[in-house]
């Protein structure tokens, strides 16, 4: 299993709010779907889930729980006419912080998504204040996972992340956030977190739909 292959069981967490937005009886497009561990949870709940997904093994594992699988890099991929105004989800769930373009990337889909469809984003905030902490200490060291995962290529805090949407030609319809995964008192770290979330936000969660 990846370090991406896993579903958030935390009622606070990003796939655990993605599912619930996205209901039942969707056309999904999973974007950087791993092994599909959040198609499985849409399709448990009859989605119709597309992905693409740039690695070959994962791919063949999500499967299972996708009507198909396309192979390949997000940022090159092109999808069939067919596909276009097809979606009532596009779903990308930290995907859009590893490419070189993520704008790029959102606008070329604009027109997979359904008039009325959502574009959904999940992205880490690089001033949480446990970066805050670290950057006071003199530390800002790559990892494995997390805020400095060795795979990020872009950060972003509050501003940036809206302004990333709004750029793309997308218009937010709802701002929320994570505060990463708490044992005890999860609620109400997200309701203080939610008052302050460029400082106390692990992850942002955007939906968004297209301009009209």
């Amino acid at each position: 299993m990846g370090k991406y292959d896993f579903f958030d069981l935390d009622p606070y967490s990003v796939h655990q709010k993605i599912v619930k937005f996205v209901g039942e009886q969707k056309k999904v497009l999973d974007i950087g779907c791993a092994e599909g561990n959040l198609s499985k949870q849409m399709k448990i709940n009859k989605c119709e889930v597309f992905g693409i997904e740039i690695d070959v093994e994962s791919a063949k594992v999500a499967e299972k729980y996708c009507k198909d699988i396309f192979i390949g890099n997000v940022e090159s991929i092109k999808l069939q006419e067919e596909y276009e105004n097809y979606f009532d989800f596009i779903i990308f769930a930290d995907v859009l912080e590893h490419l070189k373009e993520p704008s790029r990337v959102l606008k070329r889909f604009e027109k997979y998504l359904k008039e009325d469809g959502y574009i959904i984003v999940s992205l880490p905030n690089i001033a949480n204040w446990r970066m805050r902490l670290k950057l006071l200490t003199g530390h800002f060291e790559y990892e494995d996972h997390g805020l400095l995962d060795n795979g990020h290529l872009k950060f972003f805090n509050e501003k940036s992340a809206k302004r990333l949407l709004l750029d793309s030609g997308f218009e937010i319809v709802k701002f929320d956030i994570t505060v990463g995964n708490l044992k005890r008192f999860a609620k109400f770290f997200y309701s203080i977190g939610s008052m302050w979330p460029n400082l106390l936000a692990f992850q942002f969660l955007i939906i968004a739909n297209k301009k009209q």
